[in-house]
């Protein structure tokens, strides 16, 4: 006898500034037959300035804090998933739909911008954590975590690259339990601390007159170089920027 009682799918929504992410997560949803039990919608926010990768992936453009976003979501999806969204989320939204957000940060060390930078400079751990969502950034109740070993010799984006890594092994690993609503939560040990873009700006203007240890120099610049970016500066005679980078061999 056929049940005429037909299970729902959960509706859920991605949103994501992060193709490379965005498409990790796609293929983990064929890989572990999400369809059957959901349907996925994916968006990049508003404050995406090159949205051509996300577009080609399927996403549309959204405000989240747009109101009538906040009140068409509240009824429509079971589950919002930020992945590396530009936009902080308004807290009317995190506390109508269960938000769930993947940092790249070990939290509640260095909360907010380029937790990396901040890692290499101020010695606190580092890795990537799956959390609910509440209305303070980089905040909430912890599902998982996934520790990053930063070496010495590392710069900002040797480091980011491995944290994108720690981020993909969270999201294979916890993607049923997040639709389905089967994971434990536990509570961040401390409040930790929190690093704004202006705080990054202070780190990128060098002190050329700065006495420290070199070791903190080094760290500086390695925490500031990340590939083609543009980040660790002076200024010259004539108050043009002049860019630093740094560059590391290690001896076999």
């Amino acid at each position: 006898m056929t049940n005429n009682l037909e299970c729902i799918k959960k509706r859920i929504l991605v949103v994501s500034d992060n193709p490379e992410l965005t498409f990790f997560f796609q293929n983990e949803c064929k890989k572990q037959n999400l369809e059957c039990i959901a349907e996925v919608e994916y968006s990049y926010s508003v404050n995406n300035r090159y949205p051509s990768q996300m577009i080609s992936l399927g996403a549309n453009k959204v405000n989240v804090k747009d109101i009538h976003f906040r009140k068409e979501a509240k009824d429509k999806y079971s589950l919002i998933i930020s992945i590396h969204c530009k936009q902080i989320f308004p807290k009317e939204l995190v506390e109508s739909v269960i938000c769930v957000n993947f940092h790249p940060g070990l939290n509640p060390y260095n909360r907010g911008w380029y937790p990396q930078v901040f890692s290499i400079v101020n010695k606190l751990p580092l890795g990537a954590t799956l959390h609910l969502m509440d209305s303070e950034v980089d905040h909430g109740l912890i599902i998982a975590q996934k520790e990053v070993i930063v070496k010495s010799s590392d710069t900002s984006l040797n480091v980011y690259r491995q944290v994108i890594s720690a981020e993909k092994h969270l999201i294979e690993q916890n993607l049923i339990s997040l639709v389905n609503q089967s994971y434990e939560t536990i509570s961040p040990i401390t409040e930790g601390n929190y690093n704004s873009i202006s705080s990054f700006k202070e780190l990128c203007k060098l002190d050329m007159d700065s006495i420290k240890p070199l070791r903190e120099h080094i760290d500086l610049l390695r925490a500031l170089t990340h590939g083609e970016h543009k980040n660790a500066y002076f200024l010259d005679g004539n108050q043009k920027k002049v860019y630093i980078t740094i560059n590391f061999q290690v001896s076999e």
